[in-house]
């Protein structure tokens, strides 16, 4: 039998030029789908971090730890990281910084009053933030950013951070964070809410008067499980108004600001 020779075929040089071209624009196609979607999931999975801060004050001088540990189980439910800062933790560089920790609700659960002028007007609350001392913060303390405040209950001496300085001395910008600060007098006026709008906050719900702590935890319970189940703030304080009233000691009520 004659055999016969397989002659290979050729494929022209510019066709495997083509080919080779195609392939490579499907690749890199390819890899620019996926890293982007990959960048999507990852900016959605980082927009959708909700982290809550629970600021107790009164952890010393009036310690309510099932009113906090409800409070945190209400947010991790609802999906909230939640950092708890209390005792020597809560003091003047906490409340500087909070703006950059990126919280988007944040409960302070703090003593209260109203600051007076020397001309004798009140202009609202400021945040009693850590006991006094006459050796710390001598610059702001004379300068007026911060004033001494005797609490209520107790009777113990406190830094108050003024509403100037926490528009003037916080360092960065609120992620339009919900403020809730559970304190006397917080929402007196619009003065202390203002300062933290201009801040980058949403909003500021406070109190408007003198108040019982027992009415105050209360209400603060009943806000975090409406604010949890993302709730607007408006229909949230109408609720709570609507569930607890004022408190029937002083009359006090809840009050809430926000940028028009």
């Amino acid at each position: 039998m004659s055999r016969k020779k397989l002659k290979k075929k050729r494929y022209p040089k510019m066709l495997i030029i083509i080919i080779v071209i195609t392939f490579l624009i499907i690749i890199s196609g390819m890899t620019y789908y996926i890293l982007a979607m990959s960048s999507s999931s990852s900016s959605q999975s980082k927009s959708t971090v909700l982290k809550a801060a629970i600021i107790d004050g009164l952890s010393e001088d009036i310690p309510n730890p099932k009113l906090i540990n409800e409070m945190r189980k209400v947010l991790e439910s609802a999906g909230y990281t939640v950092m708890i800062f209390n005792g020597s933790n809560v003091n003047i560089e906490l409340f500087k910084k909070l703006p950059t920790m990126d919280f988007s609700l944040i409960i302070m659960r703090l003593h209260g009053g109203r600051i007076q002028q020397p001309i004798g007007l009140f202009i609202g609350s400021g945040i009693f933030a850590e006991p006094f001392s006459e050796n710390k913060y001598t610059y702001e303390y004379l300068s007026g950013y911060f004033l001494k405040g005797v609490a209520y209950v107790g009777e113990k001496e406190y830094f108050v951070i003024t509403p100037h300085y926490v528009s003037e001395k916080f360092e960065g910008k609120f992620s339009n964070s919900i403020i809730v600060v559970l304190s006397c007098y917080s929402m007196w006026d619009q003065v202390l809410a203002s300062a933290f709008i201009e801040r980058g906050a949403s909003a500021f719900i406070g109190i408007d008067h003198k108040a019982d702590v027992n009415y105050l935890d209360r209400v603060g319970l009943e806000l975090v499980e409406l604010l949890s189940q993302k709730i607007d703030v408006e229909e949230a304080v109408s609720r709570v108004l609507e569930d607890i009233g004022p408190d029937p000691a002083t009359g006090a009520r809840i009050l809430y600001y926000r940028e028009k």
